[in-house]
């Protein structure tokens, strides 16, 4: 194990997502000193004080290592699920590194339906009725008897968000059943809970495994298509902070959720450093838990992690030292407002196409115009599946490609300016939804 222990400091971040290029310049530009290897990153990324590791990946802690013995840094940051949940953390601190993450039995939580589930229900904390199954005859036997519609949901990760099925009828259920039968094979194994009705929020938190730090809250566009329909995907949106946040949310979200969540950990020893993603349901009943996951969503880090303006470095040391009590993370106020590009269909008119991003295979190697004419004034890019081709030149490497994210005193000028930015942006396929953020509003609106 090779750790500095003086000069400017050093951190590594293993991601590649958008999320992860959030999180690099939030430590960028709140410590003026700082250098971030980002790693395997996004060679697109070209920034002051952020270096690509492109020879690190995520499921393979041995390639960390390889990078942390050529380049000490004073700590590790991993902020990616797949890292994550084949305890890349445990490897890390098992080598001497100091590494901020939930351990691999934390981040079971996320990586598990069921067990995040569990969870919330042992602790006392909110969330759907539900049943477990490893057999599809007994999901479609309980889906038959149940008087409310349901969500049926995969138990463990999968690679484009579309793990969730939210299901209207027993029909939908049941054809939701039979999907990830034939997906699964021998290894079937859903969650069947209650649907719920209201309002969905997304609610971070930093812990320090003992603490909580509670960031802004946020409003995510999970379905594919305008006017929320569609199915499930990773994310097509977010908006920050919610339009329903305040005080009072701020308290309830502290006594019904994090707090008993936090006591919840300690009391089963898990060990969870680094941000906790719960998202969330404002019922008539409360607040109730929808999933948890072990790091922040994406793409809500696009929109709630450029408010931050607290020195990072300074809150991940205190993490290390479990000192966070008594801290606080400081926001802009801004309101912020995040739109997804993704790979769509080349020719949607043709039958034959390849039908695009995450509706099912796409062709990725298309050349991104215009992301230097994107005013940094106006809009904010952050970069996803993105990659330096022939030339030099920026071309699309996956599903989600980038990030447009506009800032603004309210909500409809953080939304203008979004989507004047994206205008700029060009190749073949470009798909994003035009509304984003005004579904959200409407809610609030009729609230």
């Amino acid at each position: 194990m090779t750790q500095r222990t003086d000069g400017p400091p050093r951190v590594l971040v293993v991601d590649g997502t958008g999320r992860g290029h959030a999180l690099c310049r939030l430590f960028t530009r709140t410590d003026p000193d700082v250098t971030v290897y980002y790693g395997p990153g996004c060679d697109v990324v070209q920034e002051d004080r952020i270096v690509v590791a492109d020879s690190i990946r995520v499921t393979e802690p041995e390639t960390v290592l390889t990078f942390l013995d050529a380049h000490p840094v004073d700590f590790v940051f991993v902020s990616h699920i797949d890292g994550l949940s084949i305890g890349l953390v445990d490897a890390l601190r098992a080598a001497g590194h100091r590494t901020i993450g939930p351990t691999r039995e934390a981040a079971l939580l996320e990586a598990s339906k069921e067990r995040g589930k569990r969870f919330c229900t042992d602790h006392g904390i909110p969330t759907a009725p539900y049943r477990a199954f490893t057999d599809p005859a007994g999901a479609r036997a309980y889906i038959e008897t149940l008087p409310y519609a349901c969500v049926v949901k995969t138990d463990g990760l999968t690679p484009d968000g579309d793990g969730s099925v939210v299901c209207s009828s027993a029909e939908e259920a049941l054809r939701a059943v039979d999907h990830f039968a034939d997906e699964s094979g021998d290894g079937f194994h859903v969650v069947v809970e209650q649907r719920l009705s209201g309002e969905e929020v997304s609610v971070f938190a930093l812990l320090d495994g003992e603490n909580a730090l509670l960031l802004p809250t946020a409003r995510d566009f999970k379905r594919t298509l305008e006017g929320d329909l569609g199915k499930n995907c990773d994310g097509m949106g977010s908006i920050a902070p919610h339009p329903s946040a305040g005080p009072d949310l701020d308290a309830e979200i502290r006594r019904t959720l994090l707090d008993p969540l936090v006591r919840g950990l300690a009391a089963e020893g898990l060990h969870f450093s680094g941000f906790l993603y719960i998202g969330a349901m404002i019922t008539t009943d409360g607040l109730q838990v929808i999933e948890l996951n072990a790091r922040f969503g994406d793409s809500e880090a696009q929109v709630v992690l450029p408010g931050v303006s607290s020195d990072f470095t300074e809150l991940c040391r205190a993490v290390l030292r479990r000192q966070l009590a008594g801290r606080e993370i400081v926001s802009d106020g801004l309101v912020r407002c995040s739109v997804a590009l993704t790979q769509g269909s080349l020719d949607p008119s043709d039958p034959e196409a390849l039908p695009g991003w995450p509706f099912g295979a796409f062709a990725s190697g298309q050349r991104v115009n215009g992301l230097d004419d994107v005013d940094p004034g106006e809009a904010a890019v952050y970069c996803a599946n993105l990659r330096l081709g022939a030339g030099g030149q920026p071309v699309t490497s996956g599903g989600r490609v980038l990030h447009v994210v506009g800032s603004g005193s309210s909500l409809p000028e953080a939304r203008a300016r979004a989507y004047r930015g994206l205008e700029r942006i060009s190749f073949a396929g470009m798909r994003y939804r035009d509304d984003i953020g005004l579904t959200a509003s409407r809610e609030k609106a009729l609230a």
